[in-house]
């Protein structure tokens, strides 16, 4: 298995990429459209949890792993780290199966050349590759051990392996000396994994392994790459929503120097140039006159987005929920437009040659890039070339929208290889955005004080529709596989309704990280304080008194204990302090939130946050504390400041100038808490974003009686004392 080894095995494809939502799911879709009511609720029952699987069916170890002459054994990553630290986690399962030490594990980006590709994605990373991984590196385990069987002369059940050696009585050899040996390698079958118990590194504290990398400053990132005979390419385009070229004079742009073509298209006007700096001058001379709706604002978006406004789709209905309608409590409540606001902006290098195309991309969907490109240069798949950058943050803005298409175009007008990214107003302006949503939330409580009947009617545009097939809008009539993600209540109640209401709006939408479960659980867990204060005055007791033995709930009730005990939930507290609590399931995990704030010069000031979280199995406890301080520190941004507006067909926010994002200032302390209550992990990236926001509204109300029911929470403040 020499690093020179790129034959394929029979039966394996490098190339073979699959859509991130999943055969299953698009078999789904496939049925007939009559029957669709009942097809929409079984997609919903299947779809609540998030959980979709690895994407790859490439497993011969040859592809993921290669040997190196120090002992070293290179994992080949299907999947891009994009700052969320699989990698150290990927080289922790890997290090189990293979039994060396993990600092002989190095990771690196497969590309289509030389393994397999994954989208990246729905907090999955870990969790549809934990099994994998280990399969592979066992197989790789006992491959070499059947070569030295062969080698030896000996059975294969005399051979041990301890910290990359293979032992068989007086004989020992390490791994890469016996793969010198080797030209023509059998492949195992595939063995029996390790026991858990046995494991050395997972479930135990580990450095992140691309830490040296960054601190060092390596050229890992799509802005680093640098290919022979490279140029630099800029694209103008309409900072209109769907804005069409009418007519453009680019002849100063022509006479700048070091320029070397100009490509008009219907909506955008590329240039390539010898240096970033002629490009960028270039594009600023271009004078561009554009044809696009003048009449579009906020307030036109927003009665858009309204509950009872569009098509109307039941995903739950458990009950009768008629009996919400006598003497109903109701919740409004709102969240706006969000940016992904990501410090690195969409970078590609496009190199055309021959109607073939390698692209050095900074991108979590390869698939999707991959089918753009053939379809926009009529390119066979087979001749797109894929090699993954590291990314400076994802949290779903790389998914789909992308300027590769425009960098292939630019490449093969110049015949030279083309550095395309996009400038930081053209991220906001011509990406695309999480949608707005509102919601209406009925309840009624028994006379037992729990909940009797509980409806939640979601409004939203699209997040999912981008990633699935032409025929799923007909079918499921909403997006409630993605926007919809989490409207559906899990608590027990003897009577639930769940409706999402679907428009499409005139700009792009699609995924931001925790999806629909940002603005859901916003909702659903004020909502549920403002219950339970109705109820008892106790938002931890009727969250638990809602919790029955099924498993999820059980795990939710734990969490609640944990957080209960770990906060001082009920102990006394400063009378200047107000103390908010929310809880969610997110891809099989449970996320609760005990948020402490203060009002300090008429503002919301988050001092304290503690989040406990239960992710199932725990490969890196470092990095899932990592992970869920990055999602709380997002989640108060969003909460509190966040919100994109429209004025006259364009996003009115073009930079960080005006698109208020959280700072240092802001930061409160964080505790985590961990709590290992599964066997198989689970999604950790995302589920702790969801809580925050309904904790910081809870403590708000508990601090000052006042019910913050928009997002942002600073504005609705403000606008809740006038």
């Amino acid at each position: 298995m020499e690093n020179t080894d790129k034959k394929n095995k029979k039966g394996f494809s490098r190339r073979k990429f699959l859509a991130i939502s999943g055969s299953s799911l698009v078999g789904v879709l496939a049925l007939l459209y009559f029957g669709r009511q009942t097809i929409r609720r079984k997609i919903s029952d299947i779809t609540s949890e998030m959980e979709i699987g690895a994407d790859v069916s490439d497993l011969d170890p040859k592809l993921w792993f290669e040997l190196n002459a120090d002992n070293s054994i290179t994992l080949k990553s299907p999947k891009v780290e994009m700052g969320q630290g699989i990698f150290t986690g990927f080289a922790m399962l890997a290090a189990e199966e293979l039994d060396i030490q993990l600092d002989k594990i190095k990771v690196v980006h497969a590309n289509s050349k030389n393994g397999v590709l994954s989208n990246t994605g729905v907090s999955n990373s870990t969790s549809s590759f934990y099994v994998i991984i280990r399969e592979v590196a066992a197989t790789l385990r006992e491959t070499l051990k059947l070569q030295a069987s062969k080698l030896w002369n000996v059975p294969v059940s005399s051979i041990s392996t301890k910290d990359g050696m293979l032992i068989s009585a007086d004989k020992k050899i390490s791994y890469a000396d016996l793969a010198k040996q080797i030209s023509k390698w059998e492949i195992a079958e595939k063995p029996t994994l390790r026991s858990s118990n046995n494991f050395k590194y997972v479930g135990k504290e580990a450095k992140r392994i691309d830490l040296p990398d960054k601190i060092l400053g390596k050229p890992i990132y799509g802005i680093d790459v640098t290919l022979p005979d490279m140029v630099y390419g800029a694209v103008l385009y309409s900072p209109y929503f769907n804005g069409k070229l009418k007519s453009a004079d680019t002849s100063n742009a022509k006479n700048t120097k070091g320029v070397l073509k100009i490509v008009e298209e219907n909506t955008w006007i590329g240039v390539v140039a010898t240096t970033r700096f002629a490009v960028e001058t270039a594009v600023e001379r271009i004078k561009a006159d554009w044809d696009f709706a003048t009449n579009i604002n906020t307030k036109d978006i927003e009665k858009l987005i309204t509950v009872g406004n569009g098509n109307g789709v039941n995903i739950q209905n458990d009950g009768d929920t008629n009996k919400v309608s006598n003497q109903a409590i109701i919740g409004e409540f709102r969240t706006p437009i969000g940016f992904h606001a990501c410090l690195e902006p969409s970078i590609v290098v496009a190199d055309y040659q021959d109607n073939k195309v390698t692209l050095y991309t900074s991108f979590q969907n390869p698939a999707y890039i991959q089918t753009v490109v053939s379809e926009a240069l009529d390119i066979e798949k087979e001749n797109i070339d894929i090699i993954p950058a590291y990314l400076g943050g994802g949290f779903g803005r790389k998914s789909f929208k992308s300027n590769v298409v425009e960098a292939v175009k630019l490449s093969k007008a110049v015949g030279k290889p083309v550095h395309l990214l996009y400038t930081r107003q053209q991220e906001f302006q011509n990406g695309y955005v999480r949608p707005n949503t509102h919601h209406v939330l009925k309840g009624k409580l028994g006379k037992d004080g729990k909940i009797l009947a509980f409806e939640h009617d979601i409004a939203t545009g699209p997040m999912a529709f981008k990633a699935l097939p032409a025929i799923a809008e007909p079918i499921l009539g909403a997006d409630f596989v993605v926007a919809g993600h989490g409207s559906r209540c899990a608590y027990q109640i003897p009577n639930i309704k769940t409706t999402v209401w679907h428009n499409n709006l005139p700009f792009e939408t699609s995924m931001w990280r925790g999806v629909g479960m940002f603005a859901n659980t916003f909702a659903i867990e004020s909502f549920m304080d403002e219950l339970a204060y109705k109820a008892n005055g106790n938002p931890l007791k009727f969250r638990i008194d809602h919790c029955d033995d099924t498993v999820q709930l059980a795990r939710r009730k734990k969490i609640l204990e944990i957080i209960a005990e770990k906060s001082g939930w009920n102990l006394s507290k400063p009378t200047d302090i107000g103390r908010g609590l929310a809880i969610c399931d997110d891809r099989k995990t449970i996320s609760a939130a005990v948020v402490e704030v203060k009002i300090i010069d008429g503002l919301i000031k988050v001092t304290k946050v503690i989040q406990a979280i239960d992710p199932g199995k725990i490969i890196n406890p470092d990095g899932i504390r990592q992970q869920v301080e990055g999602a709380t520190m997002m989640a108060i941004s969003a909460s509190l400041y966040e919100q994109g507006t429209i004025e006259n067909g364009q996003f009115e926010q073009p930079n960080f100038h005006n698109y208020q994002v959280v700072r240092l200032s802001d930061a409160p302390e964080i505790e985590v808490i961990l709590h290992e209550g599964a066997d198989m992990p689970s999604g950790v990236g995302e589920p702790p974003i969801a809580p925050i926001a309904p904790a910081i509204a809870n403590a708000v109300f508990n601090l000052t009686g006042k019910r913050l029911r928009s997002l942002p929470l600073q504005l609705a403040f403000q606008e809740s004392k006038s």
